[in-house]
């Protein structure tokens, strides 16, 4: 495709060279470019793509998109063949790649779930539904993308445009009819998802979270909202949680139809008649606009109850039969790192989750106490060069609801851990039951080594993660693992994991 092809309806500054040149491959990363690639200078959190561009067209780019010029045309050709400088470079990458990869979002069912908790395990709901409808499904998120069963590593919750874009592309060539995608705040403020043609959002909730980049929580509203502006044309649905105090909002931003759903009977179109919780999970008649189905949750808490409500109203309004729901949702286990439960038997178990923010801690640790006869412990920390604010209001959830409480380190960056503990550790009303260490490995296994019989482990804050991020330091290290290696340690029966 040449430049000019894919220069349409890009809002451009200036144009210098020939349009006429031929793009082989578009990069944002200099370090992948080669010969014949068109390579889009965005500005990072860390580093300014434009610093790069002399290297990019060194690796064999014949031209640049920037968002302001520095000479490069004059200085690098003739191996630069065009500069195109543009408003917007992060628009206009999400605009070249869409197009460069012939529009394919527009050629597949495309679900955004977007809201501060619940988007991970909401998308595999929904993509284990309509897998049982016999469609072959795409998931983009933060554990894993997906194409059918192929596993590919995921960097970010939502992708960059360009590699977002590529997905769509290998999902359609491995005729792939629905993608399932967590969207998150930063994708839609950064633009990543500007030209994806969502054909239904989702929202979940929306809590504190990320006021370390939106730095209101007005902005971040605006943020996750904007997905709903996105949806537009026929057979465009918009679901949302009637229980959250922000529904309204989210659903006036939101055009096309729509269902809500809500745990309270009779509040929203999708809602439990009826429900218990146990050990084994939650039971439940669903109610909806088609019909009632008894269904049997193999995953615990009330959140994942919420999920399994959102992902029976998006299947609902995408045409799916209640007993398809059912089968989808009944054979679904638990996404690694949330609420997944290790049980050695007849003694305590262990709960690990991904739980970062201060909601989402808090309906952890009610969940896990309706659900424990002894004591419930925590252990948990708050991540380094993120929102200071929410530090002490989760040491406050901690000590009101565990009854020992050990705060710890969680990928603390480049900031001093014992200072983060520190102002987690202000929000404490009862001191008497918490404990303090940097150590993460030590904290996790003073955890497990006062356990007793009935008695619940919350390990909360990293779920899935694999590493420790230190200073500038990524680290080898897994809270289920530390689980695994006390209880092989205490010479017990390997640990039953319930996914």
């Amino acid at each position: 495709m040449i430049l000019a092809e894919l220069l349409n309806q890009v809002k451009i500054k200036s144009i210098s060279g020939d349009t006429d040149t031929k793009v082989e491959k578009i990069e944002y990363d200099s370090k992948k470019v080669s010969s014949g690639n068109l390579f889009v200078a965005i500005r990072g959190f860390e580093k300014d793509g434009h610093d790069f561009v002399p290297e990019a067209v060194k690796r064999g780019a014949g031209c640049v998109v920037v968002e302001k010029s520095r000479g490069f045309f004059e200085k690098l050709k003739p191996s630069l063949k065009a500069e195109v400088v543009v408003f917007d470079s992060r628009e206009a990458l999400s605009k070249i790649s869409h197009r460069f990869y012939g529009f394919p979002s527009t050629k597949i069912k495309v679900i955004g779930v977007t809201g501060t908790n619940g988007k991970t395990t909401t998308t595999y709901m929904i993509k284990s539904i309509l897998e049982s409808a016999k469609n072959r499904v795409g998931l983009i998120g933060t554990i894993a993308h997906m194409i059918g069963q192929k596993r590919l590593p995921a960097s970010h919750t939502t992708p960059e445009s360009l590699d977002l874009h590529r997905l769509f592309s290998e999902m359609l060539s491995k005729k792939v009819s629905y993608a399932v995608m967590e969207v998150s705040s930063h994708s839609l403020a950064l633009r990543r998802v500007e030209e994806v043609d969502f054909d239904v959002g989702i929202f979940t909730n929306l809590t504190r979270d990320h006021l370390d980049f939106h730095k209101t929580f007005e902005s971040y509203c605006e943020a996750k909202a904007s997905l709903f502006e996105k949806l537009k044309g026929d057979k465009r649905w918009a679901i949302i949680n009637k229980d959250d105090p922000n529904w309204e909002f989210f659903s006036g931003k939101a055009k096309v139809p729509q269902l809500t759903y809500s745990l309270k009977k009779g509040n929203g179109d999708v809602f439990p008649l009826e429900f218990k919780s146990d050990l084994s999970g939650t039971e439940l008649v669903l109610s909806t606009p088609k019909g009632e189905e008894k269904i049997n949750l193999k995953v615990l808490g009330k959140l994942n109850l919420y999920n399994a409500l959102a992902s029976s109203a998006c299947c609902v309004a995408l045409g799916i039969d209640l007993p398809t729901i059912k089968k989808g949702l009944e054979s679904f286990r638990n996404v690694p790192g949330r609420m997944e439960r290790i049980d050695r038997g007849s003694g305590f178990i262990v709960l690990i989750d991904y739980a970062h923010t201060p909601d989402a801690l808090q309906k952890v640790l009610e969940d896990a106490r309706e659900i424990t006869s002894g004591n419930l412990t925590v252990v948990f920390g708050c991540g380094g060069d993120r929102d200071k604010g929410k530090r002490s209001m989760m040491g406050k959830i901690a000590s009101d609801l565990a009854d020992r409480v050990i705060i710890t380190s969680d990928n603390p960056r480049t900031e001093d851990p014992q200072s983060i503990i520190q102002q987690i550790y202000q929000g404490v009303e009862n001191k008497g039951k918490v404990k303090l260490t940097v150590d993460r490995k030590k904290a996790i296994r003073v955890a497990l080594e006062k356990a007793e019989e009935k008695d619940t482990v919350v390990i909360a804050g990293k779920g899935h993660e694999d590493y420790q991020i230190l200073g500038k330091r990524k680290i080898h290290f897994s809270d289920k693992e530390e689980v695994e290696k006390f209880f092989k340690g205490k010479k017990v029966k390997n640990p039953k994991v319930l996914r």
